[in-house]
C-alpha cells in the first residue's frame, strides 16, 4: 500500500468514527422518588460535569419516543434492560435521577454495573407525601394542566405513562391521576411504598456503591463519593415547590404556541399554495 493510500484509509477511517453516534455508560444513578432534591442533584451532578437525565429533560424536549418507553417500562417491572442501557448509551447521559428513570434503578444497575448510586430521601415519609401531593401528583388535576393533559398529544402520553408509573409504585394496583380519589385516597400505599423504597435501596446497592445524600452537607459528600473537585460555587437548591407549576405551565404554553405557530404556518402555506392553483387554472382557461 503506498503512503497516500495509508493517509487516504486514515482519514476514512476517522470520519466513520467522527460519524458514528456517541455511547456514553451511565455512571451515576439517582434511586429517590421525585420530591427528594432530585432537581437540585442534577444541577448538582450537571456542575460537575455529568449530562444528567430527568423528567425535566422529557419535558423540554418533548421526548415522546422516551415517555413510551418509560410507559412500557412500567408496565412491565423494568424488565427490558436492553431497552434501558440503549436510552442512556444513545442519548449520551451519563447520569439519571428522578421519575421516571428511579423507578428501575435496579435494572439500570444491571445495565451499567459499574455505576454508583445516589439516594435522596426526605427527613419523614409525610414531608415526602405532603410535597408530592402538591406538586407532581396533582399537575394533572389542575387547570388549565387538565385540559393540556386531555388535549396536547405529548401530555396525553405523558399523563398515561404517570398513570402506569404511579402503578408500578403501587405494586401493580391500577390507578389514574384523573381518579376523583387520587392520590389522597391512596395515601397509605403510597407512604408505605416510599419508606419500602427507601429501605431496599439501602439493602440491595453495595455499600462502596451507594451514597444516601443529604443536601445540607452540600458539596462536600458528593464529590468525595464521586471523586470530583469541591465546585467553586454554592451548592444549588432548584425547583422549590412555588416554582413547580410556574415553570410547568411556562412549558406547557410554549407548546401549545408552537403548535399553534405551526398549524398558522400550515394554513398561511396551503392558502398561498391554492392561490398559485387558481391563477395556473385561470390562465389555462383564458
Amino acid at each position: 500500500m503506498t503512503p497516500a493510500n495509508t493517509i487516504a484509509l486514515i482519514g476514512a477511517l476517522l470520519i466513520l468514527l467522527a460519524a458514528s453516534p456517541s455511547h456514553a455508560a451511565l455512571e451515576v444513578i439517582g434511586s429517590g422518588y421525585g420530591r427528594t432534591g432530585t432537581d437540585t442533584l442534577r444541577e448538582a451532578l450537571n456542575e460537575l460535569g455529568y449530562n444528567t437525565y430527568h423528567m425535566r429533560e422529557i419535558f423540554n424536549g418533548q421526548l415522546i419516543s422516551d415517555v413510551h418507553l418509560w410507559h412500557a417500562q412500567a408496565e412491565n417491572n423494568c424488565a427490558d434492560v436492553d431497552a434501558l442501557r440503549d436510552l442512556f448509551e444513545k442519548g449520551g447521559w451519563t447520569a439519571a435521577v428522578d421519575f421516571p428513570a428511579s423507578m428501575c434503578y435496579e435494572s439500570l444497575m444491571k445495565a451499567f454495573p459499574d455505576a454508583k448510586v445516589i439516594h435522596t430521601q426526605r427527613k419523614s415519609a409525610e414531608q415526602w407525601w405532603d410535597s408530592a401531593t402538591n406538586s407532581i401528583m396533582i399537575v394533572g388535576k389542575k387547570f388549565p394542566f387538565n385540559i393540556i393533559y386531555m388535549t396536547v398529544p405529548f401530555f396525553k402520553a405523558h399523563k398515561s405513562m404517570c398513570d402506569a408509573m404511579w402503578s408500578f409504585v403501587l405494586g401493580g394496583k391500577k390507578v389514574t391521576i384523573h381518579d376523583v380519589d387520587f392520590p389522597h385516597g391512596y395515601k397509605e400505599e403510597f407512604v408505605s411504598a416510599y419508606e419500602s423504597n427507601n429501605a431496599r435501596v439501602k439493602k440491595v446497592v453495595p455499600k462502596k456503591k451507594l451514597l444516601v445524600h443529604d443536601h445540607s452537607k452540600g458539596w462536600t459528600e458528593i464529590c468525595k463519593f464521586l471523586g470530583k473537585e469541591i465546585p467553586a460555587i454554592p451548592y444549588p437548591h432548584s425547583n422549590k415547590r412555588e416554582d413547580f407549576f410556574k415553570g410547568v405551565l411556562i412549558l406547557s404554553l410554549q407548546m401549545i404556541f408552537g403548535v399553534f405557530a405551526a398549524l398558522a404556518t400550515f394554513l398561511f402555506s396551503l392558502k398561498k399554495l391554492i392561490g398559485l392553483f387558481s391563477r395556473n387554472e385561470k390562465s389555462k382557461v383564458e
